[in-house]
């Protein structure tokens, strides 16, 4: 389930909702528009350990990793 971010064309409120289905449709949180635009989403950068369970690659990223059982030396 995907995490969507959006700008209401009404009321300018920016935000983000989890998307179930696609054939749901979303409204602004603020004004309950449904004239809608959807943003393209950066997904975040940084240095350092990559943000998994062990704080090591090939892991899967959080929480997918959750217990770190899918990494090496974690069990």
């Amino acid at each position: 389930m995907p995490i969507y971010e959006y700008r209401c064309n009404d009321c300018q409120h920016k935000f983000e909702t989890l998307v179930r289905n696609s054939s749901e449709p979303v409204s602004c949180k603020q004004c309950n528009s449904l004239s809608l635009q959807k943003l393209i989403s950066a997904h975040a950068v940084t240095s350092g350990a990559p943000d998994t369970a062990c704080g090591t690659a090939p892991c899967s990223p959080l929480p997918a990793c959750g217990t770190g059982g899918c990494c090496p030396g974690m069990n």
